[in-house]
């Protein structure tokens, strides 16, 4: 077995359980950039497959280059898709949208780069490519570091470095894939295998599952801190009984409870009594049990 075979391999598993579990993250939280690294990843996903097939059965290479043919701006527009794709990312980021301009900029160059697609000279169409993506690649660079420094106070500390990265990382990767193209143009190798892009999507891996390690440790701290809340907003608590399971949970007696909530003992029972009913227990012990289980649960939702 061949060490490319296993990179393939390798690579095609790590950018499948990335895009499954950014998915699930979207899923849970609600925020679009968790959608879009998911959106990300499942391209990424898709291409390496596509290299896998080209570069280890030769019926499916034929294929390839003959649709490729047929189609000369179909890997032009997978480009355009991730160049769009880090843009929103980056945008999301630093909470910032498209403005009516950019989006006519962005219009201008998908339109222009496809109405020159009917040039059959494959010299013509490198340069389409190098030319328009390399345009929307430099706007998304610049962007990036505009985000950077107007956002350097407005963001925090591990957002704003993790930004950083992507857009050095994106930077760096652009630059050796246009660097690649001009080669082709000149007369290189024409393969469909862009070491500079892999290079750029391993390390966007590798800092997308840092960022999924500590947007874990966070999530738990908080969870931890802020437990009672959860619990009470899923079992339809009224306020008064979220304030008695605050402090059931600390192991307060009924009695030092009457004495915090100035209420009476019986008062207490009565609206512990309600609590027990709402989350399914009959015992401070069972209670205990259910609260660590919701724990676990919660923090394994979106993993």
């Amino acid at each position: 077995m061949s060490l490319a075979f296993l990179y393939n391999v390798v690579c095609c598993i790590a950018y499948a359980l990335a895009a499954a579990a950014y998915g699930n993250l979207y899923h849970a939280e609600r925020k679009r950039g968790y959608a879009l690294v998911a959106l990300i990843f499942s391209v990424y996903t898709i291409d390496i497959v596509l290299l896998f097939m080209y570069e280890f059965v030769p019926e499916f290479a034929l294929l390839f280059e003959n649709v490729h043919g047929a189609y000369p701006m179909l890997y032009t527009t997978l480009n355009m898709v991730l160049i769009l794709l880090y843009r929103l990312v980056i945008g999301s980021l630093f909470s910032r949208g498209f403005s009516p301009i950019e989006g006519a900029f962005w219009a201008i160059c998908v339109m222009v780069a496809w109405a020159s697609g009917v040039s059959p000279i494959e010299s013509v169409a490198l340069w389409r490519e190098f030319l328009f993506t390399g345009l929307l690649a430099l706007w998304v660079t610049g962007y990036g570091v505009y985000c950077l420094v107007t956002g350097f106070r407005r963001v925090s500390r591990w957002r704003w470095a993790f930004s950083f990265l992507l857009v050095v990382a994106y930077a760096l990767g652009e630059v050796a894939t246009h660097w690649g193209l001009m080669q082709e143009i000149d007369g290189g190798s024409a393969s469909p295998r862009k070491i500079s892009v892999e290079v750029l999507g391993l390390c966007f891996t590798i800092a997308a599952y840092a960022f999924l390690v500590h947007h874990r440790r966070m999530r738990n701290a908080q969870l931890t801190d802020s437990l009672v809340p959860w619990v009470a907003r899923e079992y339809g608590l009224t306020k008064r009984e979220e304030v008695l399971l605050s402090l059931l949970e600390q192991g307060i007696s009924n009695k030092e409870i009457a004495k915090r909530e100035y209420i009476s003992v019986s008062t207490v029972k009565t609206h512990v009594s309600n609590v027990y009913a709402k989350l399914g227990v009959s015992s401070r012990d069972e209670l205990a049990q259910k609260l660590r289980g919701e724990l676990e649960r919660r923090k394994r939702v979106g993993f």
